[in-house]
């Protein structure tokens, strides 16, 4: 970690912010009670506020108060994260699919997601991976259902329904690409999950 950083995180942190009104606490009574001049006090004020901090950082408190300030940038931006993939799993759960390979499937993340986030409240680690396999599921639904209705219109202006193959096709390929995503966020968790093709979503979130 950089000065530059350390500096920055102790000017956030409680010591930092206490440090910095004491001196300006003690800038402004020397310019009202004192009557001195705020071009001369102000410079000086900077000066001395710099050397305490340098001075506070040397003890174990200053570098105390360091690390509490990037364990709390931390667990703010942790938290962050995590909502969003909560969000997403959640959005995941409640779309609408037709029964078949990619709803099963979509099931399946849905669970796994919940046990990662469960292990997260209880102090597990975040998982970037694991992160990046529910939310690119979005993206991977999103298109199986762009690709889907395509499928749909085609059909119509056709007047012969969707062509069977091509739906099976989209709905193989589709639901083995996020068994990928479930099989490696099983791997991630360390869990020995079995997997069930027939699993309804309600067993699956109860």
């Amino acid at each position: 970690m950089d000065f530059q950083k350390v500096l920055i995180r102790f000017f956030k942190s409680p010591l930092g912010l206490i440090t910095v009104g004491l001196t300006f606490l003690g800038a402004c009574l020397s310019i009202l009670i004192g009557h001195l001049s705020a071009l001369v006090v102000v410079p000086l004020s900077l000066v001395l506020l710099i050397v305490v901090m340098v001075l506070i950082l040397q003890t174990g408190t200053g570098a105390r108060s360091v690390v509490q300030e990037s364990d709390r940038e931390r667990n703010e931006r942790d938290a962050r994260i995590l909502g969003g993939i909560a969000a997403a799993r959640k959005r995941l759960s409640l779309l609408r699919l037709p029964d078949g390979q990619v709803k099963v499937a979509i099931d399946k993340l849905v669970y796994v997601g919940g046990l990662y986030l469960e292990g997260t409240v209880k102090g597990h680690d975040r998982d970037p991976l694991v992160e990046d396999a529910i939310l690119s599921a979005l993206e991977i639904v999103d298109e199986y259902l762009h690709r889907l209705d395509a499928l749909k219109t085609e059909g119509r202006l056709a007047g012969q329904g969707i062509d069977p193959k091509a739906e099976d096709d989209l709905n193989s390929h589709t639901a083995a690409v996020l068994d990928q995503s479930v099989a490696e966020v099983q791997r991630r968790l360390g869990t020995q999950l079995e997997e069930q093709q027939s699993i309804a979503s309600g067993e699956l979130l109860s």
